[in-house]
């Protein structure tokens, strides 16, 4: 029987999952991405899928043959090879903050409205050509040798087959894209003084990129010929295994940031639209995206630590039963969730968090109440702009993730966003996602419709509770009312 296998190339794990015709998985296996202070080795991460590719392989038994293979990863971050196709510097984390001295640099050279019409990007830190600025800058000699730039499930994808190209989905987060053209800027590469023969051949995903090669064969277990299609950013790779591929569905993927997708019939380029979340190239054939993000899993651990001690799950979720013991409304008190800034409506780097209201009578219960209640009003503020710029409201959220663990706390969202929250069944949705995009290329789905459909399956579904909805709808505009209140203090 053919199976088809993704890899997922995650910030903190790295996982390998095999499907079958039916779009579930029939085995996996993970291990910790590895990590040398906050940096990754390009080597590195090629051994750790290998072995769990092998692994793999091993736990399907002779009976099953692998058909085909694509890679998702984190979106961002990139290798750099010299001419014999080797790493020339460890890896910049995709979140590392050095990138952000060549925000000026970019600045200088054009308008950010102007960038955003090309890339669908608001200007920040975390892209890949701050990354390339920065090695300029501070690696002059290795910048030089340097021959090709790879996202990291493009680096996967070059060492199972030999073949340079990367897909449009994490070329969309290289701030150097045209997404309306689904191509290469020139004009952005020619304003920036970037050498254009960094940037391979963009490719969507879910096509054929090559085969495996022996040596790769020998490493992974895989047949030497197996072919190997484009995979993609992982947010998006989620999103076609979570079914959110057409207007009017979206996604929720919740872990250290609660990142909000939903799909596009074409790109909207215009940043007073948007108020600039990313707009971009989906896995699917022709269609588009709106992302935004909310610091909400990186705001609850903070809070178990503040509260518990460590941010140990079991710590977590005994904040979550006294965040759920305290009153809705949290006996009126108030928080503001940006911690860390935020990044997309409202689009502040310097805004702050804080509780407001705060009086003698308040507990600890009420503080985490308050502080939950904050993180979700903040995604109901998000999700109310991604919706507007899309002229289509969401009819449900299909949510994925660490967070949709937290069972009281999805009740919260569908609560306060006023919509249903389904999560799903499959824990590994990105490297599902990879999954179908090999199964699609190879011809065992008809389209990303079909592997959709057969890959989806809900696990629970949250439905708003209706004098809830109606009490957090009331207060949702004091909340809207604080961040314009407080914005004149974020001034750094």
């Amino acid at each position: 029987m053919d199976v088809v296998l993704g890899l997922d190339l995650g910030t903190t794990n790295i996982k390998a999952l095999a499907l079958g015709a039916d779009g579930q998985p029939i085995a996996h296996a993970s291990a910790p991405t590895p990590d040398r202070n906050g940096e990754y080795d390009a080597d590195a991460l090629w051994r750790v899928c290998a072995r769990l590719t092998r692994e793999t392989v091993t736990n399907l038994g002779s009976a099953r043959r692998i058909a085909g293979v694509a890679v998702a990863s984190m979106g961002e971050s990139g290798v750099l090879l010299d001419a014999r196709a080797q790493p020339l510097a460890p890896i910049i984390a995709w979140h590392d903050q050095r990138t952000a001295e060549s925000l000026a640099a970019i600045r200088a050279q054009i308008a950010e409205s102007a960038l955003y019409r090309i890339t669908g990007l608001p200007l920040r830190h975390i892209y890949s050509a701050n990354k390339l600025l920065w090695s300029r800058a501070h690696a002059p000699e290795i910048f030089a040798r340097a021959q090709t730039w790879l996202g990291l499930a493009d680096w996967i994808t070059f060492r199972l087959t030999g073949a340079r190209a990367m897909s449009e989905s994490l070329a969309c987060r290289t701030l150097l894209f045209d997404v309306a053209r689904r191509a290469w800027s020139e004009e952005l590469i020619r304003l920036l003084n970037l050498p254009a023969h960094l940037l391979p051949p963009v490719l969507p995903s879910g096509q054929i990129v090559g085969a495996i090669t022996d040596a790769a064969a020998t490493e992974t277990g895989l047949r030497a010929g197996t072919p190997v299609a484009s995979g993609g950013h992982d947010h998006i790779c989620a999103a076609l295994a979570a079914g959110v591929i057409e207007p009017g569905s979206a996604l929720d993927s919740s872990g250290t940031v609660e990142a909000l997708l939903t799909p596009l019939a074409a790109p909207l380029l215009d940043d007073a639209l948007t108020g600039g979340m990313a707009c971009g190239c989906h896995t699917v054939r022709a269609a588009h995206y709106l992302l935004g993000g909310v610091m909400s899993g990186g705001v609850v651990n903070w809070l178990a630590r503040m509260f518990g001690g460590d941010d140990a799950p079991a710590t977590v979720a005994r904040l979550m039963q006294d965040a759920a013991a305290a009153p809705l409304g949290a006996n009126d008190l108030w928080f503001e969730p940006y911690l860390d800034g935020a990044s997309s409506r409202p689009r502040d780097p310097n805004a702050f968090g804080a509780w407001l209201g705060l009086r003698l009578h308040h507990s600890r219960a009420d503080l985490i109440r308050a502080a939950m209640e904050g993180i979700t009003f903040g995604i109901r503020y998000l999700l109310d702009g991604m919706q507007s710029a899309a002229k289509l409201p969401a009819r449900e959220l299909r949510a994925v993730g660490g967070g949709t663990r937290n069972v009281w706390w999805q009740q919260l969202k569908a609560d306060i966003l006023g919509v249903p929250i389904e999560t799903l069944a499959v824990a590994d949705v990105t490297a599902q996602g990879a999954a179908l995009l090999a199964g699609i290329a190879t011809g065992m789905f008809a389209n990303a419709h079909d592997a959709a459909h057969r890959a989806y399956r809900p696990a629970m579904r949250y439905e708003p509770h209706p004098e809830n909805r109606a009490r957090y709808a009331a207060r949702y505009p004091t909340f809207c009312a604080l961040y314009p209140a407080f914005k004149q203090m974020n001034v750094k």
